[in-house]
């Protein structure tokens, strides 16, 4: 009897050893459109019976599930998290820099580029009819068109900027999100690992915690280690997000400066989204509003120092052309757009045949007027200048956006050849484990009708 139980017993354990594999298969069939999934199998184990015994020898007991492992990939992960955070990082500049870019340059035929041409032009006419009124007319309207170019511009900036302690926020505040979850989900793999009597137990939870590391590195870099308990340690800089006893809580100073919460000291974070962020609001973006503030207080003391010692045709004299302190206030006098005969296009009183003042102003535009001292560049140089470090700054960055790319793509390459599920292999791994199922199923069968052909026939010859 003892021998029918066994072979019972191995048929069983067949049975529920390929049942369980057949489950596993499935869940990697059902994920296999999952982003990040990384399939798992049954590690299966042969159940031995005691050694020593020589007559009769003993037969092993069957198969049992010993564990069911996933196919991980950590020296890759922690690779991809890197490239994630390169590449959030660039993308996140360049994104910025490129808005930034689209209201400095375009429209080009009213952009600030083209509004310093037409000032230039129309001055120059000037000088051909400085007693046309429509003349002066028209020199008003270019140069209100310029100063709306560039107050457009500097608004739209400004708003960028002040946009950014938002953003901040809201990132630091999903780091402190993530770090919340990952400590829960840290205790939940350590009893669940606990009660597996090792690594494995939890796989759908470190699924789950290795999304949020991913999602994590998109925002701030970080270092990981995973200790055997199943704990997963997160450190920004020199101090840990995530250990042994929970999260820790990141937040930001009066200043706008992510700081710990517990002791003020800011973070040190070297790529991610959040670095975008806090680099183009502490110097990108206070770059170019400098520049352009430069442009316009360069463009208004300049004209405004020949404009002063000129005459209009009624002979008013000592104005400025420009008013304003900035980029954002920058505006034709209006006194001029009243009345644009004060405007100076002579360099003595009541001579509306001198055009000198008209024709200097004018000159301004191929003139050194700006750039250091001495001059270096016209007043339109100093706008290109600023163009085309904006420019190579997007560039630079998308070239660094692209390598990191095609690292990164590499990478989810590599690890999708080791980790990522094959339709062909999970289906002929599901045959597989259906014949095997079956043919447990026909060794409970046979068992079946020894059973029955010891417990009812045996003992019935000569009746």
């Amino acid at each position: 009897m003892s021998g029918i139980t066994a072979a019972l017993n191995t048929g069983i354990s067949a049975l529920r050893t390929h049942q369980a594999a057949i489950g596993v298969t499935s869940q990697n069939i059902a994920n296999v459109n999952t982003p990040g999934y990384q399939r798992q199998r049954v590690n299966f184990r042969e159940m031995s019976g005691p050694s020593g015994y020589k007559n009769p020898p003993v037969i092993g007991t069957g198969v049992n599930a010993k564990s069911i492992i996933r196919f991980a990939t950590p020296f890759i992960d922690e690779q991809l998290r890197r490239q994630r955070g390169i590449s959030g990082d660039a993308a996140l500049t360049e994104d910025l820099l490129r808005d930034i870019e689209s209201v400095l340059t375009e429209p080009s035929g009213t952009g600030i580029n083209a509004g310093l041409d037409n000032l230039w032009k129309a001055w120059q006419n000037l000088s051909v009819l400085p007693v046309e009124d429509a003349t002066r007319v028209a020199l008003v309207q270019s140069a209100n068109q310029l100063t709306a170019s560039i107050k457009e511009a500097h608004s739209f900036i400004q708003n960028l900027h002040e946009n950014m302690p938002s953003q901040i926020s809201t990132k630091v505040q999903r780091i402190n999100d993530i770090a919340t979850e990952i400590a829960d989900l840290n205790q939940q793999i350590i009893q669940a690992n606990a009660r597996n009597g090792g690594p494995g137990g939890a796989i759908p939870l470190e699924q789950r915690r290795d999304g949020l590391l991913f999602e994590l590195s998109d925002v701030v870099d970080f270092r990981l280690i995973t200790e055997e308990s199943g704990l997963a340690r997160v450190a920004i800089g020199n101090n840990a997000l995530v250990d042994d006893s929970g999260a820790r809580a990141v937040q930001l100073n009066p200043e706008g400066v992510p700081v710990w919460a517990a002791n003020g000291r800011p973070l040190t974070i070297a790529s991610g989204q959040l670095n975008a962020l806090l680099h183009m609001k502490n110097e990108g973006i206070p770059r170019v509003l400098d520049q352009l503030n430069g442009l316009a207080v360069g463009l208004r003391d300049k004209v405004n120092e020949i404009h002063r010692t000129g005459f209009g045709i009624d002979g008013s004299t000592g104005l400025d052309f420009f008013v304003g302190e900035d980029a954002a206030t920058l505006g034709v006098n209006p006194v001029l757009t009243a009345t644009p005969a004060k405007i100076a296009s002579g360099g003595v009183p009541n001579s509306i045949g001198d055009i000198s003042v008209a024709l200097q102003i004018a000159g301004l535009a191929t003139q050194p007027v700006m750039g250091g001292d001495p001059p270096t560049t016209t007043i339109n140089g100093f706008f290109r200048s600023a163009i085309t470090n904006l420019g190579l700054r997007i560039r630079h960055t998308e070239a660094n956006n692209t390598a990191s790319e095609m690292v990164f793509n590499h990478l989810t390459d590599r690890r999708e050849s080791i980790s990522g599920v094959s339709m062909d292999e999970e289906v002929a791994n599901l045959l597989s484990y259906e014949k095997a199922f079956q043919a447990g199923a026909r060794i409970i069968n046979a068992v079946d009708e020894m059973l029955d052909q010891v417990i009812n026939r045996m003992g019935l010859v000569g009746r």
